[in-house]
């Protein structure tokens, strides 16, 4: 038998090899916001609602299909998948109210992926020191080990359907991606199989209580809020939405983060305390 450590190893690799570009927040994460969206739709536009009420898994997909592209950092145009552009293109493009409910969950989950790239990610990055390649898989994964099994189970459930109207609608917009579309389709599926399995539930639970670094589930719930009240703006005021303005990649404030960490090494190397490095990283990444 292998020992649990190694078993969280072997996992941790296999998935780090399947996402060459990690996720922002988790496919369990995206879930629960979705749902948490679907059941506040009376803070919504009459049309919206209706749309959502009646396409709910349409909307649920479209919420985690926005990370179905591998390699995104080798891609011809970098991150294109995560540009406001490409969502708003592809709820354009949508001939059926199905198809809209899905693009306004492409949306939803840009709009929630904000939070992640720009507080939270940088926070985490900061405040631990963790680097930011593994740092940033490192703390998705652990963001999704606060959502509890209901969602698991829901992303199982969806994963488990075919989509083929929004398998068409992406291939027809991410066209300059590393891998063909054909195969993005199928390792976004396998690697959401593989993390939405119980075994995988339970190794990053074991994961996270071998972690020496805490993450309060207060925390989590108050990122959650923000990239929630961020989802609905996004859906109530499509292009005139506020949350436009910010980066779904979060290119500029994981740069900083990554000045910051640094800051941090080399004032550790000169036998210098920088308790102000880490204040300024919490506060000015702290939710909402």
């Amino acid at each position: 038998m292998l020992s649990l450590r190694k078993v969280l190893g072997i996992s941790i690799v296999v998935v780090a090899v399947l996402s060459a570009d990690a996720w922002a927040w988790g496919p369990a994460t995206h879930v629960k916001l979705a749902s948490d969206l679907l059941a506040g739709l009376e803070l919504l536009p009459a049309g919206v609602a209706a749309i959502l009420a009646s396409y709910r898994r349409h909307y649920i997909f479209g919420n985690v299909a926005a990370d179905v592209v591998v390699a995104k950092r080798l891609s011809r145009v970098r991150q294109f998948c995560h540009h406001w552009q490409t969502g708003f293109a592809i709820l354009d493009d949508a001939r059926s109210d199905a198809g809209r409910a899905f693009a306004l969950g492409y949306l939803s989950h840009l709009a929630a992926d904000t939070v992640a790239h720009c507080k939270f990610l940088p926070r985490q990055m900061t405040v631990t020191r963790t680097t930011m390649s593994f740092g940033h898989l490192y703390w998705e994964l652990r963001a999704d080990t606060s959502i509890g099994p209901h969602y698991w189970q829901v992303l199982r459930g969806i994963m488990d359907e075919v989509f083929a109207e929004h398998e068409a609608s992406l291939s027809a917009r991410l066209t300059d991606t590393f891998l063909p579309f054909a195969l993005n389709w199928q390792l976004f599926y396998r690697m959401n199989h593989f993390v939405s399995r119980r075994s995988w539930l339970r190794a990053m639970t074991g994961w996270s209580n071998l972690s020496r670094w805490h993450l309060s589930d207060q925390l989590m719930r108050e990122y959650r809020a923000e990239s929630l009240e961020r989802m609905i703006d996004v859906l109530a005021h499509q292009r005139s939405a506020a949350v436009l303005k910010e980066d779904p990649n979060g290119n500029a404030a994981l740069a900083y983060a990554r000045v910051q960490r640094r800051q941090l090494r080399q004032m550790a190397r000169a036998g210098l305390v920088a308790p102000h490095v880490l204040h300024e990283a919490e506060v000015i990444h702290a939710p909402r």
